[in-house]
C-alpha cells in the first residue's frame, strides 16, 4: 500500500463465493483496483480495495449472491477520520503543533549576566522597552539597532549583546569601570556660599578668596569664599576650599493629634483573586471598592514558573483583606517622645551641627498637640556653588 492509497483510505475485505474466480473476473472488468489477494481456502479469498469502490464491490457480490466482509480499515484517511470523532484530543494536537511550529521562533524568559553595579530588573525594564520582550521574534531581538537603543537607555552599560536559545534570551553585559565613568573635573570654578543665616564662628580657607570674617553676620546665598581672587593685572580662577561654621537659629513647629485609634482585634477577613497576564489583570471578583481606614490589605503574588527555575508572565494574585476594630486613645502622659523626635530632625537637617541652646513649648488646642522651639545651633554652613566658565 503506497502513501497515496493510504491518504486515499485502504479497505481489508473477505470475499466467500461458489466462484471465485468468476467474482474476480468481474470486478477486474470492471476496473476496479484490488490489491494484495490471499487465498485463505476454495471458497475465500482476502484482498484489499480503495475506500471508493467498496460499495461498488458489495454490489456485485450480494447480486452474484456472494458475501462481502469488512475485515479492517487501513490508512491514513481513517485515522484522520476516527480522530476527528476526539475534539479534545485533536484541539490537543492541533495545539502543540502550533506551539512546536511558533514557540521556537518567540522569546518567552529574558535573563541577564555580566551585572553587578547595575540592577538586573532595570536592565530587563530598558530591554522590554527597546523591543526584547515577552512573545518577542528571536530575530529581531539580536539586531543592532536593539543594541544600541539598550545602551542609550542605560548609559552605565559600555557593551551589550544578546544571545537567544530556544526560548531563553541572554542579556550579556559590560558595565563601565570607574576609570570610564566621567570624572569630575577639578578644573571647574567654584565658590563657596552660606546655605542659611548666621554668624560666623570658625573660619577655614584652604583656596580661594576670604570674603567674611568671624564674628560676622551673614545671610544665605551669600559668597563666603569666593574662586575668583583679583591679582591686580590678573584675576585667578580657582575651586574655593575651606570650611566655615556659623552659629544660626532653628525654629521648629510639630504637631500630634491628642486622640489616636489602636488596633484591637479583625472582625472579618476576605479573600479576592486575579490573574495576571503580562501587564493585563483579570479581577475575578465584582466589587472593586475603595476599602476604608479600618481594613489592612495583604498583597500575594504566585507566578507560574517552569522546572528551571523559569518564570512564565502569568501569575495568581491573592489579596487578603481583614477589617479591624479600633480603640480610641486618649494621651495624657507628657509629649517628651515629641521634643526627641524634633530634636532628631534637627541633627538631621544640619551638617556637622550642634545645638547649644533650646527653648520649647507645648500647647494642647482642639485635641491636637503643638509643639513649638527655638533652636540656637552651631554647624557648618558654607555649600559649594559652581561658577560659570568664561571663554575668550
Amino acid at each position: 500500500m503506497g502513501l497515496f492509497h493510504s491518504l486515499y483510505g485502504m479497505v481489508h475485505i473477505e470475499l466467500v463465493s461458489a466462484d471465485l474466480s468468476g467474482l474476480l473476473s468481474l470486478i477486474v472488468g470492471k476496473n476496479i483496483y484490488i490489491d494484495a489477494i490471499q487465498s485463505v481456502d476454495e471458497m475465500t479469498v482476502r484482498a484489499n480495495v480503495l475506500r471508493s469502490h467498496f460499495k461498488e464491490i458489495k454490489f456485485l457480490a450480494q447480486r452474484r449472491g456472494d458475501k462481502v466482509t469488512v475485515i479492517e480499515k487501513r490508512g491514513i484517511y481513517w485515522q484522520g477520520k476516527r480522530l476527528a470523532t476526539r475534539p479534545v484530543l485533536l484541539s490537543g494536537l492541533i495545539l502543540l503543533l502550533s506551539f512546536a511550529l511558533f514557540l521556537p521562533s518567540r522569546i518567552f524568559f529574558v535573563e541577564v549576566k555580566g551585572n553587578s553595579a547595575v540592577p538586573s530588573k532595570l536592565i530587563i525594564e530598558k530591554a522590554d522597552a527597546c523591543g526584547i520582550s515577552i512573545f518577542a521574534n528571536r530575530r529581531k531581538v539580536r539586531s543592532e539597532k536593539v543594541k544600541n537603543a539598550l545602551l542609550e537607555k542605560v548609559p552605565e552599560l559600555q557593551w551589550v549583546g544578546v544571545n537567544t536559545a530556544g526560548c531563553v534570551a541572554t542579556i550579556s553585559v559590560s558595565e563601565k569601570t570607574v576609570a570610564d565613568q566621567p570624572e569630575e573635573n577639578e578644573s571647574r570654578i567654584s565658590s563657596i556660599v552660606a546655605s542659611r543665616d548666621g554668624v560666623v564662628r570658625q573660619l577655614t580657607v584652604l583656596q580661594g578668596n576670604q570674603l567674611c570674617q568671624v564674628g560676622q553676620a551673614v545671610k544665605a546665598g551669600q559668597t563666603l569664599i569666593s574662586g575668583y581672587t583679583d591679582c591686580g593685572i590678573m584675576i585667578q580662577a580657582t575651586r574655593a576650599e575651606g570650611e566655615i561654621y556659623a552659629q544660626t537659629l532653628h525654629e521648629i513647629q510639630v504637631i500630634t493629634p491628642v486622640i489616636t485609634q489602636k488596633r484591637a482585634g479583625h472582625v472579618t477577613q476576605k479573600k479576592k483573586f486575579s490573574l495576571l497576564f503580562g501587564k493585563k489583570l483579570i479581577k475575578l471578583y465584582k466589587d472593586s471598592g475603595i476599602s476604608d481606614a479600618s481594613c489592612v490589605k495583604i498583597y500575594d503574588e504566585f507566578k507560574l514558573t517552569l522546572p528551571g527555575g523559569f518564570q512564565l508572565p502569568v501569575s495568581l494574585i491573592r489579596e487578603t483583606i481583614t477589617d479591624y476594630q479600633y480603640l480610641e486613645d486618649i494621651q495624657t502622659e507628657a509629649y517628651e517622645w515629641l521634643i526627641d523626635d524634633a530634636i532628631r530632625y534637627l541633627q538631621s537637617q544640619m551638617v556637622a551641627g550642634q545645638i547649644l541652646k533650646q527653648d520649647i513649648q507645648t500647647d494642647i488646642t482642639d485635641d491636637v498637640c503643638y509643639l513649638n522651639g527655638r533652636f540656637s545651633c552651631v554647624e557648618m554652613i558654607g555649600q559649594v556653588k559652581e561658577e560659570e566658565i568664561i571663554q575668550r
